[in-house]
C-alpha cells in the first residue's frame, strides 16, 4: 500500500510530459531505493537489538 502511495506521489513529480517509459523508470527506481533503504535500516536496528540482549 505504501508503494502505491509513493508511486502516485513520485509519479506526479516526475511526469512532466516527457517519455512515459523514462518517467516510469525514475518513479519505480526512487520507490525501490526508498523501500530498500528502509529495510536495511530495520535490519541494522534488529542486529543492534540482538547484540544488546547478549
Amino acid at each position: 500500500m505504501v508503494s502505491v502511495l509513493l508511486f502516485f506521489i513520485f509519479g506526479s513529480v516526475y511526469m512532466a510530459g516527457g517519455d512515459p517509459a523514462e518517467e516510469a523508470v525514475y518513479t519505480f527506481g526512487t520507490i525501490i531505493v526508498l523501500l530498500l533503504s528502509f529495510v536495511i535500516s530495520q535490519m541494522c536496528y534488529l542486529i543492534d537489538l540482538i547484540k544488546k540482549d547478549r
